[in-house]
């Protein structure tokens, strides 16, 4: 009888060698790892990989997944083989703009928020650290310490050999995998085209296939929304330099750090005498992961990189200016997913995870979330970046996914705003209001591929009113952002203002398990009367706030969740795959038939007076609670509640009514000459009033008395997701916890992850931030030691290379009494 597996590991790449080891290392056995070629030598980038691993980037999960990833592959002993597995050289980003040495301090600024060591360097010093550099066309550089160079087969090939050493771990090489049986909605076994191992039963697979899209995937409908480009790679001649380095002796391989100049999207590495040159700077060469052949190689295209990209090699690396002589050049295939994160996570079939879309600077970090993952049921790390159902359904569209991968493919090394909109596509996804809002003028952002209003050019009429309280800003700070924005900020708390809320979704939770079950998903006490409405959060086994949400009670068996549209799927994966498999409970997704705006200001009543019959008095219609009333023939869910922090009403009514109650609120709105208002001023209103930002402030790497959300969590209603974990947490004292800090200095325009100083020492990063146009303050938010954390601390800010002074506030700074929100 054939032996049954725990795991089926499909790739024996970085990451599925990684993720054998991990999985090894955390108690599992009878774990198979098989590839389609050779094992360690695959056909994959592990094998044409130059080996870089930089350990800093501006994204905080791909910078600690580097960082992990460095320090594991320097703890493994050397694999058996001539070359060094692990080289602490570090890494040197090079720039040859002004603008890209200001975004290289304001990294170097991050690099503390991450504890990441990292140093600028002059021109003559990052000549001095790498010698074939032209100081004269340098600006500056960045050395990372903890950067290495690995050899991507050894480091694989010593994973394995440790995983299999106490025999928790098989390995089979061209073993290629053809199928997954699937019965009853999970995975039972492995078919594969090695006639000696034609079907391997097995709990779970894990596919770490990378740029290789298997049959599976259309068969089970999994999308993998990633393709593979081509990236150009050569080993030029000896330079004078490097002549002092023996070719093939060990110690002599690599000694001086890997150099990316960014500008021109090239890199350097050192092979002994010679330098390898690698270059993104040619048109994007792409291959669908269905036709991507037996390995990661093809042909090299010398027309792509002896034109531009060479011209730029020899003004920054001058003793190639004469080079003649080349070898091992390739054009080597990576995956580029369609916003350049890792897919990760159990597909919709059950025993079916993913862990693609990976580069080798990341490998070992993706791996251990996957295993951690598989093996508790969650991950150290934030996950909601690289988790495998974060995509909407346009995404993986074949057409976004060509046109988003190409465009990452040209912007690779691009400097990014972090309020910037992609470039391309746009248009993706309309708002019902758009036909208004384009006659106002309507500046987009597009969110989720949704074009969402930043702002209204028609509301520079408001600027005179308040001009006095709406600061200029200037240089990184003034882009993407408009004093318009200051002023709708303002017209809404001293006013009323018209929020397109069409990014909002809802989902559905009904039957008769529906009361037991929400309650059993939220934090909060969710028994509650119908007509109630309760803030709460679903939090993790561990006490990780893994979602802040709204809940409104339609029915004594009916549910409504209302969530953020960029993580729709992967809330309504979370609803699902917690739900009593009984049929008690049925889930739905009911977004895309209703759409919504926010009303709000201390005028609202008087506008929404106007357009219903309906009492919408406060005693009538109290806060936290909705009803169904009529606006303009249709019936409209008005839910009492305000992420502006201010009286008014979030309503909610079907996509194909959705002008008729626009235009209604419109005309009521006009003798208040209430204007509509965007994405901007919601942000700065919604910080004013302390509340939470998700993904920023609050996301399950913190738990809610962290948060400050401690009173969302009623542990004496019974068992629910994360009580167990949160009666061990109030039984200790905080270590930290989500503080205000407001700054008098209107230049540091904060944007998040900037490092929060107490003397030399980094105590927490800014979690988010914007300017307060009512209190007349930048206002911060960030995790701060609870001994730091009273009012009135002060501490600094480090924006751009500048220390900024930062006081520690009561929160919330406006209407603390909720006396607006509640009146």
């Amino acid at each position: 009888m054939s032996k049954k597996y725990r795991v089926v590991v499909v790739g024996a790449g970085m990451v599925g060698a990684s993720a054998a080891y991990h999985l090894a290392k955390f108690g599992w056995r009878d774990i198979l790892v098989v590839d389609k070629g050779n094992i360690p030598v695959n056909d994959g980038s592990t094998s044409h990989a130059p080996g870089g691993v930089v350990a800093l980037t501006h994204n905080k999960v791909m910078t600690e997944f580097a960082v992990y990833t460095t320090d594991l592959y320097r703890s493994l002993a050397p694999y058996d083989n001539p070359r060094n597995t692990y080289n602490a050289v570090g890494s040197l980003e090079v720039a040859l703009t002004e603008a890209r040495w200001q975004d290289m301090i304001r990294l170097h600024g991050e690099s503390l928020s991450y504890h990441t060591d990292s140093q600028l360097l002059t021109a003559e010093e990052s000549q001095a650290k790498v010698p074939y550099l032209n100081a004269k066309r340098i600006r500056g550089s960045l050395f990372v310490p903890k950067s290495s160079l690995i050899s991507g087969p050894n480091v694989a090939g010593a994973f394995l050999r440790d995983a299999a050493a106490d025999g928790a771990v098989e390995v089979w090489d061209n073993t290629p995998v053809v199928d997954v049986e699937v019965e009853n909605g999970r995975v039972t076994a492995v078919l594969t085209a090695n006639p000696d191992h034609p079907r391997i039963e097995c709990e779970q697979v894990l596919l770490c296939t990378n740029i290789w899209k298997l049959p599976v995937n259309d068969k089970l409908g999994i999308p993998l929304p990633l393709m593979a480009y081509e990236h150009q790679y050569l080993h030029a001649e000896p330079i004078p330099e490097l002549a002092h380095f023996v070719p093939g002796k060990r110690e002599d391989e690599v000694v001086y750090p890997t150099v990316r100049e960014l500008d021109s999207a090239m890199y350097y590495r050192q092979h002994w005498n010679r330098l390898g040159v690698g270059s993104y700077w040619h048109k994007p060469l792409a291959m669908h992961p269905k036709k991507v052949g037996k390995t990661a190689v093809q042909p090299f295209t010398p027309e792509d990189f002896f034109a531009e990209p060479w011209q730029r090699v020899k003004e920054v690396v001058p003793s190639l200016a004469q080079a003649t002589q080349f070898s091992n050049q390739i054009n080597g295939m990576f995956a580029f997913s369609i916003d350049g994160m890792p897919i990760i996570g159990e597909s919709k079939v059950d025993g079916l995870w993913l862990a693609i879309a990976s580069w080798i600077t990341h490998a070992a970090g993706v791996a251990k979330s996957v295993a951690e993952w598989m093996v508790t049921g969650e991950t150290e790390w934030d996950m909601r970046q690289c988790h495998a159902h974060r995509f909407l359904p346009f995404a993986v569209t074949g057409s976004y996914v060509t046109t988003v991968t190409k465009k990452n493919y040209r912007e690779i090394y691009d400097i990014v705003h972090p309020k910037q909109s992609p470039s391309e596509p746009r248009n993706v996804r309309l708002s019902p209001f758009r036909t208004r809002l384009e006659a106002m003028g309507v500046n987009y952002t597009a969110f989720a591929g949704l074009e969402l209003p930043n702002w209204l050019e028609e509301n520079g009429r408001l600027l005179e009113k308040h001009d006095d309280r709406i600061p200029e800003r200037e240089g990184w700070g003034a882009q993407h952002w408009s004093r318009i924005m200051g002023a709708e900020h303002l017209e809404t708390r001293e006013n009323v203002a018209l929020f397109d809320l069409t990014g909002l979704s809802i989902i559905e939770v009904k039957g008769s398990g529906a009361a037991a079950y929400v309650n059993y998903l939220c934090s909060n006490e969710m028994d509650k009367p119908v007509g109630s409405v309760v803030y709460t959060t679903w939090l993790t086994p561990s006490g990780g706030v893994k979602r802040d949400l709204a809940v409104a009670r339609l029915d004594d068996d009916q549910f409504w969740m209302f969530v953020g549209e960029g993580t729709l799927p992967q809330d309504v994966r979370w609803v699902e795959q917690h739900a009593p498999k009984d049929g008690s409970v049925v889930i739905a997704d009911v977004s895309n038939s209703f759409t919504a705006v926010g009303l709000w200001g201390p005028n609202a009543r008087k506008v929404l007076q106007k357009v219903t019959t309906d009492d919408v008095s406060n005693e009538a219609f109290p806060y936290f609670t909705y009803q169904w009333i009529d606006i303009a023939f249709t019936k409209v869910l008005a839910l009492r509640l305000s992420y502006a922090g201010e009286l008014g009403w979030e309503l909610h009514f079907p996509i194909d009514q959705a002008l008729a109650v626009w235009d209604a609120l419109w005309a009521a709105g006009r003798e208040f000459e209430m204007p509509a208002a965007g994405m901007g001023s919601f942000d700065s209103l919604r910080i004013e009033k302390g509340y939470r930002l998700w993904g920023g402030d609050v996301h399950t790497e913190y738990n809610p008395y962290e948060a400050g959300l401690g009173w969302t969590v009623r542990l004496k209603k019974g068992d629910f997701i994360g009580r167990d974990a949160c009666l061990a947490l109030k039984q200790k004292p905080l270590k930290k916890k989500l503080s205000c800090l407001t700054l008098d200095d209107p230049k540091a325009t904060l944007m998040g992850y900037e490092p929060i100083m107490h003397g030399d020492r980094c105590v927490g990063y800014v979690t988010s931030a914007n300017y307060g146009y009512t209190v007349g303050k930048y206002i911060a938010y960030g995790y701060l030691p609870v001994e730091l954390a009273a009012p009135g601390t002060e501490l600094e800010i480090i924006y751009f290379g500048n220390r900024y002074r930062a006081t520690v506030a009561q929160e919330p700074l406006y209407d603390a009494e909720m006396a607006r929100l509640k009146g």
